[in-house]
């Protein structure tokens, strides 16, 4: 069985939930890289005056390298933030228990909201200790259990093939423990052609549970 849950974090000091706790703002981190991650900010209130105050306060924090705002209009700003964080963060701690966390990360009101799978419940329940340990606060929203077999079947057997090499070899592992072209080599394909398979496994993966619901 996959568990998939969603999952409310909130923490004191922590710099994301602090800001949205004080400021209307809605911030939805749609990509992450390292510690770079990039975000949609939308005003909660119709006004920019919002954004730009979570703007100039995110950049005062202890926990930021750097903050661009990339694209501007009156309710949304596009950010790249590159963090320097003491400790794992949310969503790291996530991806080191063996779960993997959908995207966008959405974080308003003092929360970060995760769409997380889980190979198992007991992995979930690993996971929700650590959080506990780490945050102040962490409360499930929602959960269900789908068989695997789902997954299976949504997948064509060159997309499973590489998602379950990838998958067994570490690639998912937090940190990685292979990179593509080792991947690429074992299934003597070229680098472009296995990410593409992996992206296509994921997008399928992730789309049958996000249109499942849960």
């Amino acid at each position: 069985m996959v568990v998939q849950c969603v999952i409310e974090v909130s923490s004191e000091h922590y710099y994301s939930c602090e800001l949205t706790r004080r400021i209307p703002v809605r911030v939805s981190i749609v990509a992450i890289n390292g510690e770079t991650g990039f975000g949609i900010l939308e005003s909660l209130q119709g006004n920019e005056q919002a954004l730009k105050t979570y703007v100039e306060q995110l950049r005062e924090s202890s926990s930021i390298v750097s903050v661009d705002v990339t694209y501007e209009s009156e309710n949304v700003y596009w950010t790249r933030v590159v963090h320097k964080m003491n400790g794992p963060s949310i969503h790291d701690t996530i991806l080191q228990q063996g779960c993997m966390s959908f995207l966008p990360i959405i974080v308003e009101r003092g929360f970060q909201i995760h769409t997380v799978l889980a190979p198992s419940r007991d992995i979930l329940s690993n996971l929700l200790h650590a959080l506990r340990e780490r945050f102040t606060r962490v409360k499930i929203r929602r959960i269900r259990s789908t068989p695997t077999v789902l997954s299976q079947e949504i997948l064509t057997e060159k997309q499973k093939e590489a998602f379950s090499l990838a998958f067994e070899a570490g690639y998912y592992s937090m940190p990685r423990e292979c990179k593509v072209e080792d991947l690429a080599a074992k299934l003597k394909i070229r680098r472009v052609a296995m990410q593409e398979r992996l992206r296509r496994a994921e997008h399928r993966i992730f789309s049958s549970y996000v249109e499942g619901g849960c």
